[in-house]
């Protein structure tokens, strides 16, 4: 702030203390700012606070909130739309929900890198209710796999690793800001240039960070980014056009279904 000659609005500041759920159990942690007269305290995660470009943070980063609040705005959209279902036909259907409930779902989708089962899960039952009511499915045992491939639908872990590996395309390709091209670093091997003197052999690669037993590495960008992009085939990672990108990956994530 005092670099840029801007004066901090004390009035608008927050503080959030971020950390392992069980740290901030254990430690009762008592951290504020001072600003002249006034004394910043640590916001309380609760109703719209913590917010951030619409994000819903907490405490732990779990995203649990934002899920959540995503959910119930997909499940408030859903229920009104089954209530006008007979009334539109499957091409209709399928425009309703990929404007009104994927464009929810998509929204920051790379923050759900490497989170646990259980809440992937609760935006996955999301898009499963919008399949259903798509293609006026009752059964819920029937396998849904046909029907995301009929609607040209990913499924919401193949929907953040496509939209990672996008984002690595771009770092790839001088596309994206510098501050995600400063978190990763391209393999580059000096042995396999001279061979192939191909620009293939020095930017298709990102170089693996050191292993770490901490579940909270894997879900950085740092972390998850590489291995994302390294596991693509090299026929994807070789395109160099982002259109083109684009259809060739999601064949790829659809033969996976």
């Amino acid at each position: 702030m005092v670099n840029n000659f801007m004066k901090l609005n004390e009035s608008k500041t927050e503080l959030l203390v971020i950390g392992k759920p069980l740290v901030l159990k254990k430690f009762d942690l008592e951290i504020t700012m001072k600003f002249g007269d006034t004394i910043i305290t640590p916001t309380v995660c609760k109703n719209d606070t913590w917010k951030s470009l619409g994000v819903l943070l907490d405490e732990s980063l779990n995203m649990e909130r934002q899920i959540d609040n995503v959910r119930k705005n997909c499940c408030w959209t859903m229920n009104n739309l089954r209530t006008i279902r007979k009334y539109l036909d499957e091409r209709v259907k399928l425009m309703l929900v990929k404007q009104l409930i994927i464009s929810k779902l998509d929204y920051c989708y790379a923050l759900y890198m490497n989170l646990s089962k259980t809440r992937v899960k609760k935006l996955q039952s999301v898009l499963n209710a919008g399949i259903r009511f798509i293609y006026d499915i009752y059964d819920r045992n029937t396998d849904l796999s046909p029907f995301y491939k009929k609607a040209h639908i990913l499924p919401v872990e193949k929907r953040i690793f496509f939209k990672v590996c996008l984002i690595c395309f771009k770092v790839t390709h001088g596309l994206a800001p510098m501050y995600l091209q400063e978190l990763v670093q391209m393999n580059r091997d000096d042995k396999a240039v001279k061979e192939t003197r191909t620009k293939t052999a020095c930017n298709l690669l990102m170089k693996i960070p050191k292993f770490s037993k901490l579940k909270a590495t894997s879900r950085r960008f740092s972390n998850y980014a590489p291995e994302s992009w390294n596991s693509l085939p090299l026929n994807v990672r070789n395109i160099d056009n982002i259109v083109s990108f684009k259809g060739k990956l999601k064949n790829y994530l659809y033969d996976q279904l």
